[in-house]
C-alpha cells in the first residue's frame, strides 16, 4: 500500500510467530539525523499496532521524502491503515 509519506508490503509467515517489522529509510529522505528520527517514529507507530495484527504477519515500510517533515500523528495514522489494508487482503 502507498501512502504520501511511506510505501508498505506484507508478507504472512506460514510458521506463524509473533508480528516482524523492517524500515527502510533511503538517504533521499534527509541527513542521518532525520532519517533515524522518521525510522523511530515509525518503529513507534508499527508497535503501536501489533497487538492488532495477525500471527506471522512480516511488514516492510519503506519512507519517503515527506515523511521527514509529517507529524507523527500523520505518519501513525497512514502506517495503521496501510497495514490495515494490507491485513484484510491476507
Amino acid at each position: 500500500m502507498s501512502g504520501a509519506n511511506s510505501v508498505t508490503y506484507q508478507l504472512m509467515n506460514p510458521n506463524g510467530g509473533s508480528p516482524r517489522f523492517g524500515f527502510i529509510v533511503a538517504k533521499s529522505v534527509g541527513n542521518a539525523v532525520v532519517r533515524n528520527r522518521v525510522r523511530r517514529r515509525l518503529k513507534a507507530a508499527a508497535w503501536s499496532m501489533a497487538p492488532g495484527l495477525p500471527a506471522g504477519a512480516e511488514t516492510v515500510f519503506r519512507a519517503l521524502p515527506l515523511s521527514a517533515t509529517a507529524d507523527f500523528a500523520v505518519l501513525s495514522a497512514e502506517v495503521e491503515r496501510s497495514a490495515a489494508r494490507l491485513a484484510e487482503k491476507s
